[in-house]
């Protein structure tokens, strides 16, 4: 069976993707610990991990202790780094390097019936942090998830709290100082739901969303789980 590895995950494991025999295993948590034994780097990413991942197959989400299905693949994810039914308007999805979004033409989608505020928040690449100048940041994604559930996500709170509509977009792949990294949306009827809207959403999506964020700041490169900064080097150095 063949396992997708992302964020910390991948880069500890030294790929992308490894192959693993499932024959004799009767869990999840069998054929991950039956790989873990066979790369070292992987097993590390693990423990500090605390097993604290998501495992994904045809879609959808399964536990450690499930029984292994007919996948042929599953992925393997990292913790993410940091309105009207029938109604309502949702959209947005990944953007990658080059792409652009009008911000005007954003509201102008969320601008209807009822609608008396819109608030938009842009993410861009700070620098410095913790006092060391930025020299970039990464976004790994899955490709057949992430859109999916930053459109589930947005819905979610559109539902919630009665919104007429939001936006939700996220860049992947390598972002460099003063770079867009995120634009997010909400339109509804009054400012105050609005904005807790707003940064409700904005929450999720960094919480939520399988995006995973490493950073190369003063010449180290950070892999950020949750709101945890781990020093790749010093991962590295635990095989030593």
């Amino acid at each position: 069976m063949r396992l997708l590895l992302y964020g910390i995950l991948a880069a500890a494991a030294g790929a992308r993707e490894i192959d693993v025999d499932a024959s004799g295993c009767d869990s999840v948590r069998c054929l991950l610990e039956r790989a873990a034994r066979v790369n070292k780097g992987l097993a590390r990413a693990l423990e500090i991990l605390e097993w604290d991942i998501v495992v994904v197959a045809d879609g959808r989400r399964i536990g450690l202790e499930d029984r292994i299905g007919n996948w042929g693949k599953i992925a393997v994810l990292p913790p993410a780094s940091g309105g009207s039914p029938g109604g309502s308007r949702v959209f947005g999805g990944i953007l990658k390097p080059g792409d652009e979004v009008d911000i005007d033409e954003i509201i102008e989608k969320l601008t209807g019936p009822g609608v008396g505020a819109i608030a938009v928040f842009v993410g861009v690449v700070r620098s410095p942090n913790e006092g060391e100048e930025v020299e970039f940041l990464e976004y790994d994604y899955d490709p057949e998830l992430t859109g999916k559930w930053l459109t589930r996500i947005a819905e979610e709170e559109v539902e919630k709290r009665g919104l007429y509509g939001a936006a939700a977009y996220h860049y992947v792949g390598r972002r460099y100082p003063r770079e867009r990294t995120m634009i997010v949306a909400v339109a509804g009827d009054r400012r105050d739901r609005v904005f807790k809207a707003l940064a409700e959403l904005v929450d999720r999506i960094k919480h939520e969303a399988p995006i995973w964020k490493s950073e190369k700041r003063g010449g180290k490169l950070y892999y950020y789980v949750g709101s945890k900064a781990i020093d790749f080097d010093a991962l590295k150095s635990r095989d030593s």
